[in-house]
């Protein structure tokens, strides 16, 4: 049977179907990469999420540790991506495993790219018993990228200060009690809970307080660096 139909009539149609698969094709285009970007928060989600950002970031200096390697750790390996710190110690009880836990699984769901652009690191608030083999076995079994720091005490309680996360010697908390002036193994610290956050210029850029949440930490983390 012959096709009658108008050679004009058989393009158009062509045309406009192409057209329309075109529009299809961008405005899907559109929707995927709106979908792929962080959400953006305000001011009053940030708190609502426990995010306190500093209006001018601190420099940091005096940093003179060593991490889980052996290796120093010092302000410059502050630059170049944001770290998340926590003061915690592998003898803790509860809040440690359950933050170094909520941060592992956080971490572990962000994409390639973030996870290259952001340090976990764990510095220990009792370096009397947290050696760099004894953080090594700790940090790396949350995930084998984060890093555990320890070093000299004084050091490390002039840095916790210098980032207002504050903690109590086991010699200076009464908590402790008899067993840490007799040495016992198993004295607790009285420590900070909050995370504390630097930029990729290694300066204090904010804190976030409990209680911590892997996805609302995910979602902040994104909003904070896609709005640095």
């Amino acid at each position: 049977m012959p096709n009658n139909r108008d050679p004009v009539v058989t393009r158009n149609i062509r045309i406009t179907v192409a057209v329309a698969l075109t529009f299809a094709l961008i405005t899907v285009a559109a929707l995927v990469n709106k979908l792929s970007q962080p959400r953006i928060l305000n001011q009053y989600e940030l708190r609502d999420y426990g995010a306190y950002l500093l209006d001018s970031p601190r420099a940091t200096d005096g940093v003179a540790l060593i991490d889980h390697k052996g290796q120093a750790y010092t302000e410059a390996r502050l630059s170049g991506s944001w770290t998340l710190v926590f003061f915690g110690f592998s003898h803790c009880a509860d809040i440690c495993p359950t933050t170094m836990a909520t941060l592992a699984k956080m971490y572990q769901e962000l994409k390639p790219n973030e996870k290259a652009d952001l340090n976990v690191v764990l510095i220990s608030v009792d370096p009397e018993r947290d050696t760099p083999q004894v953080l090594a076995d700790y940090v790396t079994q949350f995930n084998p990228d984060f890093t555990g720091v320890t070093g000299e005490a004084a050091q490390i309680k002039q840095l916790s200060l210098q980032w207002s996360a504050g903690f109590e010697a086991p010699t200076d908390n009464g908590a402790a009690g008899d067993d840490s002036a007799a040495g016992s193994e198993n004295y607790q610290v009285a420590h900070s809970s909050s995370l504390v956050l630097l930029n990729p210029k290694g300066e204090l850029h904010g804190f976030i307080r409990p209680p911590l949440e892997h996805g609302s930490l995910r979602v902040l983390w994104r909003s904070i660096r896609a709005t640095y």
